[in-house]
């Protein structure tokens, strides 16, 4: 995920879902994997004067992965956001895992990457069905992946995503819960619980 792709309603929808699941599940921790990439330089302020750069402190008040904090103490749900740069996979989620298995109370960890899933094509946007699995495997018992999926232009998109999270291999397929709103109808939560 971008930082400047962060704050908007499909965010609503996203933490929305999250802090349902917690709270109905009674997980008092979420780990966000926030599979963070370097942002872009945004385009700067076309002025009558000229070309003004968008200034930090607005950016960093919009764009700022670090309010997530803010919502942890309204709700009482310990958030902790997996920062580290996604820039080699199999480091990436070795670290995840190592994470997970650090964790000492019930939690959902939450993948988030810009797009979603796909099922063996992986690239900087996308998590594979083999990566759910791996961090699957580093779950307690109790605990539940939850995985973010944009709209793709594809009909069928939504059944697609489902099969792809579904079918990575020790998930219990038929236990997977699909979250949405139409809030943001081009958004989708994958969930599942390790049993």
């Amino acid at each position: 995920m971008r930082a400047q792709w962060y704050g908007d309603v499909r965010d609503v929808v996203k933490w929305s879902a999250l802090i349902h699941l917690a709270r109905r599940e009674s997980a008092p921790a979420i780990l966000h994997v926030a599979m963070c990439r370097p942002d872009d330089a945004p385009p700067a302020l076309a002025t009558a004067y000229g070309h003004v750069p968008l200034p930090e402190d607005v950016l960093g008040h919009f764009w700022n992965l670090e309010d997530l904090r803010r919502l942890s103490a309204s709700t009482g749900i310990a958030i902790d956001i997996h920062d580290d740069l996604f820039t080699h996979r199999a480091a990436y989620f070795g670290g995840v895992c190592r994470r997970i298995q650090g964790l000492e109370t019930p939690a959902l960890v939450f993948l988030d990457p810009d797009i979603g899933l796909e099922s063996e094509t992986p690239g900087p946007p996308v998590v594979t069905s083999a990566e759910v699995a791996l961090l699957f495997d580093a779950l307690r018992s109790g605990d539940i992946l939850v995985c973010y999926q944009h709209a793709r232009r594809q009909k069928g998109w939504r059944g697609r995503a489902r099969r792809a999270f579904a079918n990575a291999p020790g998930l219990p397929s038929f236990d997977v819960e699909i979250l949405e709103s139409k809030l943001a109808n081009d958004v989708l939560l994958l969930a599942v619980k390790k049993p």
